[in-house]
């Protein structure tokens, strides 16, 4: 929503080769490269335990599943994009 909207206006466009490192500008990051690595083992891992629980009947090993598949590092991701919309909303409003 609004970051897209700010990350798209005109006061921010092509910013990115004045302020960004070259190499934060590649389009697959090693964490990406590292994350698609790790998910296919976490992946099975959840299909397996998921497959487990409904077969033993285990909401706990069912609920397990639901949280290994989940990407651990959400939490973080998030708390950088706000930190990256604030940073440069403020950038803006000095300009």
């Amino acid at each position: 929503g609004k970051a897209v909207e700010i990350l798209s206006s005109g006061a921010v466009a092509g910013n990115a080769e004045k302020h960004l490192p070259s190499l934060a500008q590649k389009g697959t990051s090693l964490m990406q490269l590292r994350g698609l690595a790790a998910s296919q083992p976490q992946q099975r891992a959840a299909d397996f335990l998921l497959a487990q629980g409904r077969r033993l009947d285990s909401r706990v090993l069912s609920a397990l599943a639901v949280r290994v598949s989940d990407d651990p590092f959400s939490k973080v991701k998030k708390m950088i994009k706000d930190l990256i919309v604030r940073l440069m909303e403020e950038a803006n409003e000095e300009a």
